[in-house]
């Protein structure tokens, strides 16, 4: 009878584990998908499940030639269990992206641990090779899709906000814009840009629709200046200039207050919020606003 080791195979399933939740996280983020962390732990636990099967398998000598269709079929489920999948083309794109970026990391691994220039073969431990299929995975995504700077970018230079208007509260998140210099003329307070499709509901549609009017270059007639008293006392009108326009009118208006959402919310220093017409500040949704660097600098 020959001796089995199962905490060999625990410890497998492990960085199995460990592997299949990083790379259904690289995969969800490359395509946009919403993700929640127990969806990719459920799939990522499943398919360290297999592992385990599979090492027992081998063991009473169960594998068959169809065992790559078992293999195939459990990274199906494991996508299917992680994310939401609104069409075939949708499952077959995703089914695309998460083989490349395991055949990638698989192949940069294996060229990492047994270079074809070194006749000696190296042993390594297993959390070694944990670490070098983690540093692989890290390489393919940042070369193919920028992720690793994406993150970084996220961390470090995005906030999340919550204006309130009249006890109506909405929240966002705001990049870091160095680069934005706006303040109000009248007050010389920093101008926090915001899209205004966050504000619906918030802002009266009257306002928007001026917004909207004034930033595809429309002069208003006094019907489309009429607004509540309270409102009057709030706008603003913010002249800026960007590329590609040498000069412009940005509709504005005065919140009741802004916080920075932390640990604890932090109250901003007196704000406008300029309303931005363009469909999406953060091409991808990532972020809503442009958070100038001076109303930072009052918080901390």
């Amino acid at each position: 009878m020959r001796e089995v080791f199962i905490d060999d195979w625990l410890f497998g399933a492990l960085i199995s584990l460990i592997m299949n939740y990083l790379l259904l996280w690289a995969t969800g983020r490359i395509l946009n998908k919403n993700q929640t962390r127990w969806r990719l732990f459920v799939a990522a636990f499943f398919g360290s499940i297999y592992y385990f099967v599979l090492c027992y398998r081998m063991e009473i000598g169960a594998v068959g030639n169809y065992e790559m269709v078992n293999f195939i079929a459990t990274g199906i489920l494991m996508l299917v269990i992680a994310f939401t999948l609104r069409s075939v083309r949708d499952l077959l794109r995703t089914i695309g992206l998460f083989t490349l970026l395991l055949v990638l990391t698989s192949g940069i691994t294996y060229f990492l641990l047994y270079p074809p220039f070194v006749s000696h073969l190296v042993a390594y431990n297993s959390w070694q090779v944990v670490v070098v299929n983690i540093l692989s995975l890290l390489v393919v995504t940042e070369l193919g899709w920028g992720l690793v700077h994406q993150v970084l970018l996220e961390r470090e230079c995005l906030f999340p906000l919550r204006l309130s208007v009249n006890g109506i509260s909405s929240e966002f998140s705001a990049l870091l814009d160095t680069g934005n210099t706006l303040v109000d003329p009248l007050t010389k307070h920093p101008v926090l840009v915001v899209e205004s499709q966050v504000l619906q509901g918030i802002v009266p549609a009257e306002i928007l629709a001026l917004s909207k009017l004034m930033a595809e270059g429309g002069l208003p007639d006094n019907k489309a200046l009429e607004f509540s008293p309270d409102w009057v006392a709030r706008i603003r009108f913010i002249s800026y200039t960007s590329v590609g326009r040498q000069k412009g009118f940005l509709l504005g208006f005065r919140p009741d207050a802004v916080f920075l959402l932390e640990k604890e919310p932090k109250r901003l220093p007196p704000v406008v919020i300029g309303l931005c017409q363009f469909a999406k500040l953060g091409g991808e949704g990532k972020y809503q606003a442009l958070l100038p660097s001076a109303l930072l600098n009052g918080v901390y």
